[in-house]
């Protein structure tokens, strides 16, 4: 993995979250999209930053986004993007939402990064390189029986 894609994912971070805090706790225009999920001015505006980087910066590669859907989609390398993950607890006020980036080479994931914006938390995980937090390695705590794991989730189900 090249360390330029690592900086370019950090960059594309720093743009969605400088989109989105403004509209935290703030006048967000909330609307539904057909299929009954939640979008607002600060998903548009997120994805919207993070495009406008990577036009710029990576001409030739492909860009599959939540908000504006897919350019480039024969491309090797192609961007995944979600610009608000958990849009809902945006709209609640509640800081634990995420912007997802990824990097996929030949359909394979190779870079991925979830950025908290509001909870200044960023997590990078790299092909051959360890999952960071804030730029500081990270590891799963040691468990010898699958009895004894904690699993945490947002989600309903769980």
């Amino acid at each position: 993995m090249k360390s330029s894609d690592i900086a370019l994912i950090e960059r594309l971070a720093d743009a969605a979250g400088a989109a989105i805090r403004p509209y935290y706790r703030a006048e967000f225009g909330l609307e539904s999209k057909g299929d009954a999920t939640p979008v607002t001015l600060a998903d548009r505006a997120a994805e919207a930053a993070i495009r406008a980087l990577l036009e710029r910066e990576c001409p030739a590669d492909g860009i599959l986004g939540e908000e504006y859907g897919a350019v480039r989609e024969g491309a090797s390398r192609q961007w995944v993007i979600d610009p608000i993950d958990g849009t809902t607890s945006f709209v609640a006020g509640r800081p634990i939402f995420g912007t997802l980036i990824a990097l996929m080479e030949e359909g394979w994931p190779v870079l991925g990064l979830i950025d908290q914006p509001i909870l200044n938390e960023r997590w990078v995980g790299a092909a051959g390189r360890g999952t960071t937090l804030n730029g500081k390695p990270v590891r799963t705590r040691a468990c010898p029986d699958l009895k004894e794991a904690i699993l945490a989730s947002t989600g309903p189900n769980i």
